[in-house]
């Protein structure tokens, strides 16, 4: 094997790490909003403050020379090509997109609906990559998909099989499927479509976006009360607080760079982790209990993962 070879399969393991990871710490939501919830935050405040928190974080740690171009130079957002700067404004939008649709979708359907629906986003962004050239399919990439997406259906809708607990409304529907979408276009751009700016950046630059738009959401729609509800009761202040760092600034750092190393379409499948994890997490801090049809979806997508590890395919034909 090559030392180029080599280099680009240990690129690969160090993208595929990165992006479980973060899946997993994204896993995390689910049930810390329950708990911000039970102390009285409301959905939009719960986010504005996630992201104002996770970007606040970021910008400490770009304060600290933390996430610059590893040969040194200087990143600066002027010197940054006009391309690239539509590219992430778009991936802003897609980012933003995704997290209000799915969470307005909770509202009008079934959440395990809504998220059965959004969760079709891997199968999106593997076809889309491999019709426009940018990867391969592979009998080990699509073989992988179906088991992770086997997986992800047992693990949610494990606990929603009953005859009356199917809430159906086709606007709900379609917000979960423009979720969907939204999340394809961002794994999609993610992976070259501004390459020069590092992920910590672009991350922050999402956040920012998303603290602002929450924010104003919450104001129409709670109002201002809503937004300093934390002030008014600290005790939710730590729970806000391992939101915005280990469930909104880490874990899209992450995954944003993990797109990057191991490919849109083998991230997206390695995000499927999020679903298993947050029904992990949900069981052992909300004592919720987890059946036997989803501990065999979890098993369904480690299996997935581990063949996307066993059976590399050099999925880049162009960085360009």
């Amino acid at each position: 094997m090559s030392m180029t070879t080599t280099a680009s399969t240990q690129k690969a393991a160090s993208g595929a790490f990165l992006v479980v990871v973060g899946s997993i710490l994204f896993g995390t939501l689910g049930t810390v909003s329950v708990l911000a919830y039970q102390h009285g935050m409301t959905p939009p405040a719960f986010a504005a403050w996630r992201e104002t928190i996770g970007a606040l974080g970021l910008l400490l740690i770009l304060g600290t020379g933390v996430g610059r171009p590893r040969d040194g130079s200087s990143f600066s957002w002027k010197t940054l090509e006009a391309s690239q700067k539509v590219r992430l404004c778009i991936a802003a939008v897609a980012f933003m997109t995704f997290s209000l649709a799915i969470f307005y979708a909770f509202n009008l359907i079934t959440v395990a609906l809504a998220l059965l629906i959004f969760y079709l986003y891997p199968a999106l962004v593997t076809l889309v990559s491999g019709m426009t050239g940018k990867e391969r399919f592979t009998v080990s990439k699509i073989i992988a998909l179906i088991l992770a997406l086997a997986g992800s259906v047992l693990a949610v809708m494990g606990g929603y099989f009953g005859p009356g607990d199917v809430q159906v409304n086709l606007f709900g529907v379609a917000l979960a499927a423009l979720a969907a979408i939204a999340d394809t276009v961002y794994f999609l751009v993610a992976r070259d479509g501004y390459r020069d700016v590092p992920p910590i950046y672009a991350t922050t630059f999402f956040l920012v976006a998303g603290a602002v738009v929450f924010a104003l959401i919450s104001l129409a729609t709670s109002g201002l009360e809503s937004l300093i509800y934390p002030f008014a009761n600290p005790s939710v202040f730590p729970i806000l607080l391992f939101a915005g760092v280990f469930g909104a600034a880490v874990p899209t750092v992450m995954i944003l760079a993990g797109i990057r190393m191991a490919g849109s379409s083998r991230a997206s499948i390695l995000a499927l982790t999020e679903p298993v994890a947050g029904m992990l997490i949900a069981a052992v801090v909300l004592s919720q209990t987890m059946l036997p049809i989803q501990m065999t979806g979890g098993v369904l997508v480690l299996v997935a993962l581990v063949l996307l590890q066993l059976y590399r395919d050099k999925d880049s034909q162009s960085q360009n």
